[in-house]
Parts: structure tokens; C-alpha cells; sequence
């Protein structure tokens, strides 16, 4: 993987907002979250950020989409929270993004489901094992939040966890501090 530049803004920020930096990240971390039901698998993980609290943690980190020396064409950001209260195993996406997941070479793809809300099964692609654990994991007060922010991109959410991707966000300090708010409210709306 090449020398990513800015790397220092990056630090600097996480260092001002109390967040631990890590350049190059613990790569086994990160893979016991795949597969994602949504989200293609990235090459690398570079660049994480984490937040310690009470119970659980957030990593924000960019997410490598290239082998080799190469620069990826497109560059974001995903945003992972770990939180006990988080119960229910369910996905969703707003948009086609360049990391939707098309292969499902080591699982199957989760079934799509809708749930009956006229308004989020418009907009929104949902998967889970069955409507009653989407509706269990997306709540209305959570379809609210993300309704209310006009969400674009990918979330998946696990018993213990959820993973998020917003659309638009790249690797930039005011990139991290949003994507960090986001996944805070995320995750304080999920948990009943």
C-alpha cells in the first residue's frame, strides 16, 4: 500500500477530540466483522480512530479499495461501534455505492424484506432473516433518525455491534468528526 498523505491531519484531529490514532490498524479486528451483508470486503484498513466509552467503543478507520502499490478510485470512511445493548442482526442501504457488495463467494446474501412503512420501504433496501428481526432492529425511532438526516449509504447491525458507511464522507478531519456524530446518534437511537 502506498504512503497516504495527510495522515497528520488526521492524528491531529483524533489527538484534540481525545480518540486513540492508528496509522496501520490491527487488520484482525476488522476482518472478524466480515462478511458484511452490504459492504464489500476493502483490501486494507488504514487510518483508525477510536473513542472509548462506557459501555462499548466507536473505530472510525478508511476502509483500502486497491491492491498493491495502486491508489483506489473512490475513498470513504466506515464507522464501527460496539455496544451490549445492540441485540438484533439486520441490514439496510440507501443508494448504489462503489462498495456495495455484489459477490457473496463465502455466504449466501441475506434475504431482502420489507416493513411495511410505506416511506422507508420506498427508499431503503432491507435485509435480515426475517421482517420481524428488520422491524425488531430498525425501530421507528431509528427509521426516524435516519429519515431525518436524509441517510445515504450502508448499516449494518449485529447482536453486539453495528457497522456504518455514509455516503459522501472521505478521509478528511471534518469527515471523521461527522462520521463520529453519526455514529453516535446511530447508535444511542438503536438502543431501546
Amino acid at each position: 500500500m502506498p504512503t497516504v498523505r495527510g495522515s497528520e491531519l488526521i492524528e491531529s484531529w483524533a489527538a484534540r477530540r481525545g480518540l486513540a490514532f492508528t496509522l496501520r490498524p490491527d487488520e484482525a479486528w476488522f476482518r472478524r466483522w466480515e462478511p458484511y451483508d452490504t459492504i464489500a470486503p476493502p483490501s486494507a484498513y488504514i487510518r483508525a480512530c477510536t473513542w472509548m466509552t462506557n459501555p462499548g467503543h466507536v473505530v472510525l478507520v478508511e476502509p483500502w479499495y486497491a491492491d498493491g502499490d495502486a491508489d483506489p478510485l473512490e475513498r470513504t470512511l466506515l464507522g464501527f461501534a460496539s455496544h451490549p445493548a445492540l441485540r438484533h442482526r439486520a441490514s439496510m442501504r440507501v443508494g448504489e455505492h462503489f462498495l456495495t457488495r455484489v459477490a457473496f463467494i463465502e455466504s449466501p446474501p441475506p434475504p431482502r424484506v420489507v416493513l411495511g412503512d410505506a416511506l422507508w420501504d420506498a427508499h431503503v433496501t432491507t435485509f435480515a432473516a426475517s421482517t420481524r428481526e428488520a422491524a425488531a432492529a430498525f425501530h421507528p425511532r431509528l427509521r426516524k433518525l435516519l429519515a431525518t438526516r436524509g441517510f445515504h449509504g450502508h448499516l449494518e447491525l449485529r447482536r453486539g455491534g453495528l457497522v456504518v458507511h455514509c455516503a459522501g464522507l472521505r478521509p478528511a478531519p471534518e469527515h471523521y468528526e461527522s462520521l463520529l456524530g453519526v455514529v453516535r446518534e446511530i447508535v444511542s437511537a438503536a438502543v431501546l
